[in-house]
């Protein structure tokens, strides 16, 4: 009869623990998330100010380019940031606003999320048309490359997800190229020599 109501008080105790931990966490997530939304409205603020636009030359061939090479959308906009989730079989995504959309605030926001390191850069993006489909090309420095190289076959597919839902939803467009330094994405477990679309 002890041991029964030993492992009816032991279960419970449990019970109340997770429920406990599970309600921290949720108000340690909403807490991180609030400061992060503060911190974004004052890194657009001090971006405005330094921002500028560079020329760009059309390329030929199939592809017409719509916009300069840093392709920013100006006016402010709500843009949806996508991140691995826990499980890492899926994605979650947080909406932000921008008063300014440019390659640079999209990358800060991915590794502000925890999808991307520090250390990455995308170099630049440039709207285009491709076969009647608007196209986003985008093109990151070495240590993504690098960074999606350490992962695990699943580690890679999320990222990817992340990164190109992320630019997709930002720039208003259908399919992404993502290209290193100019050469083709390559990481080992996948080549991305051609455009992406949405990931589910």
């Amino acid at each position: 009869m002890k041991k029964k109501i030993s492992k009816v008080l032991i279960l419970s105790l449990c019970v109340l623990l997770l429920a406990g931990c599970q309600k921290n966490a949720e108000t340690d997530k909403d807490n991180e998330e609030d400061k992060k939304t503060e911190s974004l409205e004052v890194e657009d603020t001090e971006k405005e100010d330094t921002d500028e636009e560079d020329p760009v030359e059309d390329q030929n061939g199939d592809e017409q380019g719509l916009a300069d090479s840093s392709d920013d959308e100006q006016g402010p906009k709500t843009v949806t940031v996508f991140a691995p989730n826990e499980n890492a079989d899926g994605f979650v995504t947080v909406n932000l606003e921008a008063s300014a959309v440019t390659e640079g605030w999209v990358t800060e926001q991915l590794i502000a999320n925890g999808t991307l390191p520090a250390d990455v850069q995308a170099l630049s993006c440039k709207k285009t048309e491709v076969d009647g489909v608007t196209s986003l090309d985008l093109d990151m420095n070495q240590a993504f490359q690098k960074f999606l190289q350490s992962m695990g076959t699943v580690g890679e597919y999320v990222v990817m997800g992340s990164v190109t839902n992320t630019f997709l939803n930002a720039y208003d467009c259908e399919q992404v190229k993502i290209t290193v330094e100019g050469q083709t994405l390559a990481t080992g477990h996948a080549e991305y020599p051609g455009y992406m679309t949405k990931f589910e």
